[in-house]
């Protein structure tokens, strides 16, 4: 009984490991793939990926994603929010081939940009959220399937703003206090719909 206990228990943390690994790297993804951002003027990085000729590629990954909000901060700087998809992870079994079994989930990207008054990029933050998943299971070989999609759940900037640090590990709070008369980000964010 008790080397069933500890066997489980060296299942149960080599999959927590496997876990832990798996957002690391995707932290170091998001971190590399946002730095390219500082010291280059907003306009530039926020159209990055946003031509007609990089849509009609399809690479979504390969841009910071539309607008979230912005922020006016008391020092004359602005906090701009983006969000893309990132990461993309399926897993699947099969029994026999009779009865399948997939999901599919994706993790978003944040990337927040502390923009001067001149508009270049003078620090950046980034961070991730988990996106939409798909559940899928097939019979028969996959003739027949029965899917259900989860969307992205709604959420306030506020918690966004919770889920990125700055290239120093630090909140984005060290950025700045919001300009007087400027409301905190508290707005709902809109996502798609699920599919079905």
């Amino acid at each position: 009984m008790r080397l069933s206990v500890v066997a489980s228990l060296a299942i149960v943390l080599a999959f927590s490991g496997c876990s832990s690994v798996a957002e690391k790297a995707e932290g170091a993804a998001n971190r590399s793939f946002t730095s390219y951002a500082l010291g280059r003027p907003y306009a530039q990085v926020a159209g990055l990926g946003q031509s007609p000729m990089d849509q009609l590629a399809g690479n979504d990954r390969a841009t910071f994603g539309p607008m979230l909000g912005s922020t006016q901060l008391a020092n004359g700087m602005t906090i701009y929010r983006h969000m893309a998809p990132a990461a993309r992870t399926e897993t699947g079994s099969s029994f026999g081939g009779l009865v399948g079994r997939e999901t599919v989930s994706t993790n978003n990207r944040l990337s927040y940009f502390l923009v001067g008054p001149d508009g270049i990029v003078k620090d950046w933050a980034t961070g991730s959220v988990q996106g939409a998943t798909s559940d899928c299971v097939t019979y028969i070989g996959g003739i027949i399937n029965r899917c259900s999609d989860t969307a992205q759940l709604q959420a306030a900037l506020s918690f966004y703003d919770s889920r990125v640090l700055t290239k120093d590990g630090q909140p984005i709070t060290v950025w700045g206090a919001p300009a007087p008369g400027t409301v905190a980000p508290a707005g709902v964010v809109p996502t798609a719909a699920p599919s079905q």
